[in-house]
C-alpha cells in the first residue's frame, strides 16, 4: 500500500470526483478539496466510510488566498510538511464572444483557471520540494488549439500550458516533476459548470448567430452518449505512479488530432484546417 500523500482540487464533480476514488483504491492518502466542503461531504459518503483514515476533505476556492493558505497549514501540521503530488484540476468554462463578456467574467475566468492554480502551486512548492514530489496540471485540447466563442477559456488553458512548461524546467534541478494532461471532449459534468457571456443571448449582440450555433453544438454533444473519461483518469494515475513523468499527455482522439495539426502543418495550413472545422459548426445556422 502506498503512503504517498496527494492533494486534488475541484473534487466535487468530473475528473476530480473520479480521481479521489481511484487514488484511494490505489492506497494513496488523499486530500480532496472543493468549495464549501463542510456542506458537501455526502458526495464522498462511501469513501469516508471505507477509507476514513486516508481521506481528508478540505474547503478550497483556489481563488481565495486565505483558503489556499489554510491548505498549506493543514499539510504542515497534519502531513509533516510533505506533499508527494498536487493535481490541479479545479476550473470551469466561460463561453461566448469576447465582446459579449463582462470585465468581471473575464477576470474571474483567469482568476480560477490560471491564477488560482499558479498561486496554489506556489504556496505548496516547499512541501513538494521536501518530498521531491510532482505536479499534474489538467489542461485541455483548447490549450492546444483555440476556437471561437471560447477565447477566454482558451486563454486560461494556454496560460496553464506555458506556466507548466516553464515550471517543468525550473523545478527539474530540485527533483520536482511537472506534467500536463490535455483532455479532449469526455463525458463529465463539465457542461453543468459552463458560464456564458453576460450579453451572449441578447438580441442586439452582433454575435447572436454564432452564439446560437455554438450553444446548439454544445447541447448536442452534451446530450449524446459521449466518451467515458476513463483515459484521463488512467493517465493521471499512471503519471502519479510513474518513475519519470513526461511533460505532456494527450487524451482523446480530438486532442491528439489537434496536436498533430499544430505540430505537422505550417501555420497557414493549420488555420485553413481549423477554419474548415469551425465553419461546419457555425455556418448555415439561422437566428434563434
Amino acid at each position: 500500500m502506498s503512503d504517498k500523500i496527494i492533494l486534488l482540487t475541484g473534487c466535487s464533480s468530473g475528473f476530480g470526483r473520479l480521481l479521489v476514488s481511484e487514488f484511494l483504491r490505489e492506497g494513496f492518502r488523499v486530500i480532496a478539496t472543493m468549495r464549501d466542503a463542510e456542506n458537501r461531504q455526502a458526495i464522498f459518503n462511501e469513501e469516508l466510510q471505507k477509507y476514513a483514515d486516508r481521506l481528508s476533505l478540505l474547503s478550497l476556492d483556489v481563488a481565495n488566498e486565505a483558503e489556499r493558505h489554510a491548505v498549506k497549514t493543514f499539510i504542515e501540521e497534519r502531513c509533516a510538511g510533505t506533499l508527494d503530488c498536487l493535481v490541479n484540476n479545479a476550473g470551469y468554462g466561460l463561453f461566448g464572444a469576447v465582446e459579449d463578456l463582462s470585465e468581471a467574467q473575464i477576470r474571474e475566468q483567469l482568476e480560477v483557471n490560471f491564477f488560482g492554480l499558479a498561486l496554489l502551486t506556489q504556496e505548496l512548492l516547499p512541501q513538494l520540494r521536501n518530498a521531491k514530489g510532482r505536479i499534474i496540471n489538467l489542461s485541455s485540447v483548447l490549450g492546444i488549439a483555440a476556437m471561437p466563442m471560447s477565447a477566454l477559456y482558451c486563454a486560461s488553458k494556454f496560460a496553464v500550458e506555458g506556466f507548466s512548461e516553464g515550471l517543468y524546467y525550473e523545478l527539474k534541478p530540485h527533483g520536482v516533476q511537472v506534467a500536463l494532461v490535455e483532455p479532449g471532449g469526455f463525458r463529465t459534468s463539465f457542461a453543468d459548470k459552463v458560464t456564458w457571456g453576460e450579453k451572449s443571448f441578447d438580441n442586439a449582440s452582433p454575435y447572436r448567430k454564432q452564439t446560437a450555433a455554438y450553444s446548439r453544438y454544445r447541447e448536442k454533444r452534451a446530450s449524446g452518449a459521449g466518451v467515458a473519461p476513463t483515459p484521463v483518469i488512467k493517465a493521471v494515475l499512471k503519471l502519479a505512479k510513474a518513475k519519470k513523468m513526461p511533460l505532456r499527455v494527450r487524451c482523446g482522439n480530438d486532442a491528439k488530432a489537434a496536436y498533430a495539426v499544430k505540430r505537422v502543418l505550417p501555420e497557414w495550413l493549420q488555420t485553413k484546417v481549423f477554419s474548415s472545422v469551425y465553419g461546419k459548426i457555425f455556418v448555415g445556422e439561422k437566428d434563434s
